[in-house]
């Protein structure tokens, strides 16, 4: 039986940018949600949302069922998905839509993912920066031994997997923990990815689908945050991708090649050592076992 919009319910991670956030839900609504669960990343006491507060209100009155989770760290992008998850269930969804507060829906984007729903449980739309812009695919391809990223699948090595961006997914795939929690910020979709494979767990793109997704709202690319969670992230799929011990030595071995070569060409691009600080604190974290989330201070 197909799964209606109103079966839907929402989950967003907010990291102060109330005015992004609030737009995600709104485009969530006039696509049929009428559930919806934020959660609070942004370390703030709630303030950034307050400035929004009235307009949430708003969508309550006209029968949203909406709840927001107010973390009192910032919980990563896996945590928060999965405390989010946690709340999701009370609402008893059909199916779950995780969508970045940076991001909104185009008309008849929920509808046209819905209607794929039905040929694979996970399902992402496509993706363009702008009204106008060029469309991009949300499904990609890591290389496990180099920790390179691409758009095509140039070699067996390359796993795909579905970017978190925004993915619709059935409600019992998405139970929680869905993400792995050793992951902060980066790095959690393409193990996601990797235990899918492992468990012949179809996911598919829909071409008529689109979402308008501006990027970085809320970790500022070239900041020591990002730099630090990139870096950890690809030393961290280094052991979670290898089926082997050699695997795993080789495919570390080869990241001590493209990592520093990474973060050397990114300090050239932002004229900037911080790619450089990123990757050095990443590395000795990893070698220590621990991860520090390096969240801003709230202003």
């Amino acid at each position: 039986m197909p799964i209606e919009t109103a079966e839907v319910a929402g989950l967003v991670l907010h990291f102060r940018t109330e005015t992004q956030t609030l737009g995600c839900v709104k485009s969530m609504v006039d696509e049929g949600v009428r559930a919806i669960v934020i959660v609070d990343n942004s370390e703030d006491e709630g303030r950034s949302l307050a400035c929004v507060r009235d307009a949430l209100d708003s969508l309550r009155l006209i029968g949203l069922a909406l709840e927001i989770v107010t973390a009192a760290r910032n919980l990563g992008f896996a945590g928060g998905v999965n405390a989010g998850l946690v709340r999701v269930a009370d609402f008893r969804p059909s199916a779950v839509l995780l969508i970045n507060s940076d991001a909104r829906m185009t008309s008849g984007c929920l509808s046209s993912l819905l209607r794929m729903l039905d040929c694979a449980p996970l399902v992402v739309p496509r993706v363009r920066e702008d009204e106008g812009a060029n469309e991009s695919s949300l499904l990609g391809f890591y290389h496990r031994p180099s920790a390179l990223l691409t758009r095509s699948r140039f070699s067996r090595a390359c796993l795909p997997y579905p970017s978190g961006c925004c993915l619709l997914i059935r409600a019992d795939l998405a139970a929680a923990p869905m993400l792995n929690e050793d992951f902060f910020f980066y790095g959690e979709d393409v193990e996601f990815g990797h235990r899918l494979h492992g468990k012949n767990i179809d996911f598919a793109e829909c071409p008529e689908a689109v979402i308008i997704h501006s990027g970085s709202g809320s970790a500022r690319n070239g900041s020591l945050f990002y730099e630090y969670h990139i870096n950890r992230g690809h030393w961290l799929l280094a052991g979670k991708l290898a089926g082997r011990p050699r695997d795993r030595i080789f495919y570390i071995a080869l990241r001590c090649i493209t990592l520093p070569l990474r973060a050397s060409i990114r300090c050239l691009r932002f004229r900037s050592f911080t790619p450089w600080r990123g990757f050095l604190a990443a590395t000795m974290d990893v070698l220590k076992g621990r991860c520090r989330d390096l969240t801003p201070p709230a202003a």
